[in-house]
């Protein structure tokens, strides 16, 4: 048998193999570069919608205070009290849920506040390139609050994304798409 013959079949079979290799590093890197880009933008959406949580409990302890500040003493728990330290007209931040009520509380979970919380993340999700119309693109769930529980110490809002991804091995998958999804939460303290 001629050596150039085999050369050729050798050659063959690396170059196939060695292609193959390079799919699969050029699919790798475009499903894991897809996967940060969503968890970033996902993750983005959670922390505005939170964002805009966390003002509007500003918004509702801020006349609780300003209230207590006018008292000669008070407590960030609402006792008022000799014991008790000065109050300024705004609470620090650390102090924000200690001045909420429960109705407070319960306009925080309430429709009004759950839309437009979930109107910010969309918008967001949006500007981090999650377009809920793309094609391949769909946002799962703005879940705000999240497995609420009035007794619980957070409010948390979810964010699921999915995106489909084209890879190149498809022939070999048997499927022209990967589907990507990914969760992103966020928390603020609401006790």
């Amino acid at each position: 048998m001629s050596r150039r013959g085999q050369v050729v079949v050798i050659v063959a079979v690396v170059l196939m193999l060695g292609l193959l290799l390079l799919a699969l590093a050029v699919d790798g890197g475009r499903l894991y570069l897809t996967r940060a880009s969503l968890r970033r933008g996902a993750q983005a959406a959670a922390d505005a919608g939170i964002g805009y949580v966390a003002d509007e409990m500003v918004t509702l302890a801020v006349p609780h205070q300003t209230e207590a500040a006018g008292l000669p003493a008070c407590l960030p728990d609402g006792d008022y009290g000799a014991e008790g330290g000065a109050c300024t007209a705004t609470p620090q931040a650390a102090d924000i849920h200690h001045w909420l009520t429960d109705d407070d509380r319960a306009t925080l979970v309430g429709p009004g506040v759950q839309a437009t919380a979930q109107a910010v993340a969309s918008s967001y999700a949006g500007l981090n390139g999650i377009q809920a119309g793309e094609a391949g693109v769909e946002i799962l769930g703005l879940d705000y609050p999240h497995d609420h529980d009035p007794a619980a110490e957070n409010l948390t809002f979810l964010v699921a994304v999915t995106r489909r991804v084209a890879i190149l091995l498809a022939g070999l998958l048997d499927t022209d798409w990967v589907r990507l999804q990914v969760e992103a939460s966020s928390d603020i303290p609401q006790r």
